[in-house]
């Protein structure tokens, strides 16, 4: 059985309004699947092993030796990082590290295995991220 995801209030908050205007697509399916499913709990009370929005994450694609990093963000975001609404952003919300998860994109599934969590706003008390 799995674990109930858990989702900051906050992200649920900034989140919903972006899905409803969202072209629809897999990733946004994904997404609003997640937030209807999710335990939101407060920034404060988040995991520090659960991947939140603006958190950078350490993930080994199948098959390749070295992992790759990326900052999850909100599609807006000016800083290069990896857009939620991407099929790999969607997929890594809510994940834990050690989870490994699948992402459908295009005509290629991948998976991903979430190595570490290097910055979670949440762990380091950053509540206005």
């Amino acid at each position: 059985m799995t674990a109930q995801p858990i989702v900051s209030s906050l992200d649920f908050d900034r989140l919903q309004p972006l899905l409803s205007g969202a072209y629809i697509d897999a990733a946004v399916l994904r997404l609003r699947a997640l937030l209807d499913q999710a335990r939101k709990v407060s920034p404060r009370r988040v995991p520090p092993d659960v991947v939140t929005m603006r958190s950078r994450v350490q993930v080994r694609h199948a098959g390749d030796d070295e992992p790759d990093t990326y900052e999850l963000t909100y599609p807006d975001s000016d800083s290069g990082g990896l857009s939620v609404l991407s099929p790999l952003g969607a997929a890594l919300l809510g994940a834990r590290e050690g989870a490994t998860v699948d992402c459908a994109g295009g005509r290629v599934s991948r998976r991903v295995t979430v190595e570490r969590i290097e910055y979670q706003p949440e762990r380091e008390r950053h509540f206005d991220q």
